[in-house]
């Protein structure tokens, strides 16, 4: 088994465990209590620093993956264990749609639930030119059945890399689609938040994301890059880690993130472990 089968996945995890400590400490520490602002101190650029640090280590150990040649999918890596990442991702985006749908149609929202609010208005931060800023319901309903839609897609890409059998290959486009839908529909409504850093951070995890599930999808149509294929997707599980504990108007956008790194990190193992294609002459 080559070092770097486990080592970058590993890399990605403890990275994002130090990420959740130092934002964490940047949610306690970063902001003014009564106003939201940002305040000066070392608790953010620590962040920004480890972030880079851990991008710059994914990259160093990743770079030599291009010399093995790409797998191509469905990855053959012979044991199933490997599937339990991208199952449990599968699953949490199962909930993440679920949810969508469930506070799409009630009006209700189980974040509200859980902080005693007793109704659910599909606002953030209060109104611009009249207009309530968030996802109305047809839009989240929307979005939840795209989620759906790329916990189903996950699933079948993981059942084909037990069986070997994929129905057609542009199944495996629809996570990118769904969690594009969700960063437009994200940075709609934390656009109108003046503090950059309080949300900046989740929107680059989604695309992170994005670009983790565009450059897997490039595995089926026989295009694959590992080296870009590990980078995205160790970054965007490390960038998930880090704001998992980010204020969210949305139950949905955590579980989506979550899952989605689940899944990503899922495929990379899959992927390490799979021999390379052979050399077609």
């Amino acid at each position: 088994m080559r070092n770097e089968n486990t080592r970058i996945p590993l890399t990605a995890a403890v990275g994002g465990a130090a990420a959740l400590i130092l934002r964490a400490w940047n949610l306690r520490t970063g902001f003014e209590t009564g106003t939201g602002l940002p305040v000066s101190g070392p608790s953010f650029p620590a962040l920004l620093a480890l972030l880079a640090a851990v991008a710059l280590s994914l990259l160093l150990q990743s770079r030599r993956l291009s010399e093995r040649g790409a797998p191509r999918f469905p990855f053959r890596a012979g044991r199933s264990a490997l599937c339990a990442p991208a199952i449990a991702g599968a699953f949490l985006l199962a909930l993440s749609g679920a949810a969508d749908l469930f506070e799409s149609v009630t009006g209700h929202s189980a974040l509200s639930a859980l902080r005693g609010v007793e109704t659910y208005e599909y606002v953030y931060a209060g109104l611009i030119s009249g207009e309530s800023v968030g996802m109305s319901a047809g839009v989240q309903r929307f979005a939840g059945l795209l989620t759906l839609c790329a916990a189903w897609a996950v699933f079948v890409c993981v059942r084909a890399c037990l069986r070997g059998n994929l129905p057609f290959r542009a199944i495996v486009l629809i996570p990118a689609v769904a969690l594009s839908f969700r960063l437009v529909t994200i940075y709609r409504i934390d656009s109108v938040n003046p503090v950059l850093q309080d949300y900046a951070p989740a929107l680059v995890a989604l695309t992170l994301q994005v670009l983790g599930f565009y450059f897997f999808s490039a595995f089926a149509f026989d295009c694959g890059n590992l080296t870009a294929f590990a980078v995205s997707s160790g970054a965007a599980a490390c960038a998930a880690l880090c704001v998992v504990l980010d204020e969210s108007d949305y139950i949905s956008t955590p579980l989506a993130l979550c899952g989605s790194a689940a899944a990503l990190i899922g495929f990379l193992l899959m992927a390490l472990h799979s021999p390379s294609a052979p050399d077609e002459a």
